[in-house]
């Protein structure tokens, strides 16, 4: 221990000690935890657990019984101690012209000036030197954490595969009444057709899938395509359970959504197969690999020169009244108002999947029924109404079922080695705990 740090707990601990034999109202400093050469004192566990309770009530969350939270809160202030320490002996510094940068950061992602993110911090009841001690201390232990934990954490193929597997094995178990409705165009090919021939044969079939992707009905331009001669064949195969199809069309229709195409061709012994999901029965699909898909449009009306908050928030709740009592359509006012490229649509986005839009919108967007107009709601890009038209359940594709499970394998594993890292820096520091009740 350093000589000064030495001094200071020394100090310190004298200073508690003859408050506390006082009895007098400033025993609220006491000293409750010493961790190696570091403190807690009652004032920053009090601060901490006023900070956490309006976190619980602010969600709703049911409070634990009152010394168990006091010591859950105690506990993650030790091992913020603990790691700062390990953090500053092992030579993770930021310095003032780093922290610097981070300031300007967050006070642009927050659409403000340093000097005003000062003024809010203070007027918050924090100094802004401790408000950057604070952020100093946060980057620090980020990084130690980094270094530490998760770059020793990696996720390979074969786990994903294992992962995605095991998924697909408690989905067959779940639903073996399941149903699936396929429909398909079979380009074919003759048994003794030579290398060009079924070369030409799968070129012909990746032309009609793509063009297939832009059809409403698929059996209607598969009949219109499917001419006697023509070496094409249709068929509607109905509505079949899982082993009453070839293993071939069961593991591609996997994470195909209803009224999408399987985004390839397969080829089998028959020739080229371009397959449609007309629908699913008893569909057993684990949650994580679904999600809900959003179709909605706006109208948008953009920052700029002229025109106040005040203004566009009035001129979008004009719009919103007229629709609510039917006194104008909204795909009408898009065209005419909106100041975006989906203005020309009738301000409609597509059908949007979580994470896709600013979590300002994507929040308004989600609270609202389907058909209901949203308040004007102002992003970084300017001031929104917003109206939901349809949402619909999708299974993920083939590729962002790999993107979900490595995200999920990661996060496991990192939750894992950070509580088995938490656990081991506890254990070899030196901790004091006093009485705190």
């Amino acid at each position: 221990m350093k000589l000064s740090n030495l001094i200071f707990c020394t100090l310190a601990l004298a200073i508690s000690q003859i408050v506390a034999a006082q009895n007098k109202p400033q025993s609220i400093d006491e000293v409750v935890a010493i961790v190696d050469s570091g403190l807690i004192t009652k004032v920053e566990l009090n601060s901490r657990l006023a900070q956490v309770e309006k976190q619980f009530k602010m969600s709703n969350r049911p409070m634990p019984p009152a010394a168990e939270f006091k010591k859950q809160v105690l506990e993650r202030l030790i091992s913020e101690r603990i790691q700062e320490g390990l953090a500053k002996d092992t030579g993770i510094r930021v310095s003032d012209k780093e922290l610097d940068k981070i300031l300007e950061n967050i006070a642009a992602q927050n659409k403000t000036t340093v000097e005003a993110l000062k003024v809010k911090v203070e007027k918050e009841g924090l100094t802004f030197n401790k408000y950057k001690d604070d952020l100093r201390k946060e980057i620090q232990v980020s990084r130690l954490r980094e270094r530490d934990v998760d770059s020793r954490v990696q996720v390979n193929d074969a786990e994903i595969d294992a992962y995605i597997a095991e998924k697909n094995r408690s989905r067959m178990n779940a639903s073996a009444n399941e149903e699936i409705a396929l429909a398909q165009i079979v380009v074919s090919v003759s048994p003794g057709a030579n290398e060009s021939e079924i070369a030409a044969a799968r070129s012909k079939a990746e032309d009609i899938l793509k063009q297939a992707a832009n059809e409403k009905d698929f059996l209607a331009y598969a009949k219109k395509i499917s001419a006697t001669g023509s070496g094409l064949r249709t068929e509607d195969l109905g509505s079949r359970t899982f082993d009453r199809l070839p293993q071939l069309f069961v593991e591609a229709s996997q994470g195909v959504a209803v009224n999408q195409l399987i985004p390839r061709v397969l080829q089998s012994g028959a020739g080229f197969h371009i397959i449609k999901v007309v629908g699913r029965k008893g569909s057993a699909t684990p949650e994580n690999i679904m999600i809900t898909q959003t179709m909605a449009r706006h109208i948008l009306l953009r920052h700029r020169a002229g025109m106040t908050d005040a203004e566009a928030e009035r001129r979008l709740s004009i719009f919103r009244d007229q629709v609510k009592v039917k006194a104008a359509d909204f795909g009408q006012l898009a065209q005419k108002y909106s100041e975006d490229g989906s203005a020309a649509n009738g301000g409609k986005l597509g059908w949007m999947s979580p994470g896709e839009l600013v979590p300002t919108f994507e929040q308004a967007m989600n609270k609202l029924a389907v058909g209901e107009v949203s308040d004007p709601v102002k992003t970084e890009f300017g001031w929104h109404l917003i109206q939901v038209i349809e949402r619909r359940q999708t299974q993920l594709s083939a590729d962002k079922q790999r993107e979900y499970a490595r995200a999920a394998l990661r996060e496991k594993k990192l939750d894992q080695a950070y509580d088995d890292w938490i656990r081991q820096i506890r254990d070899a520091a030196t901790v004091e705990i006093r009485q705190i009740d």
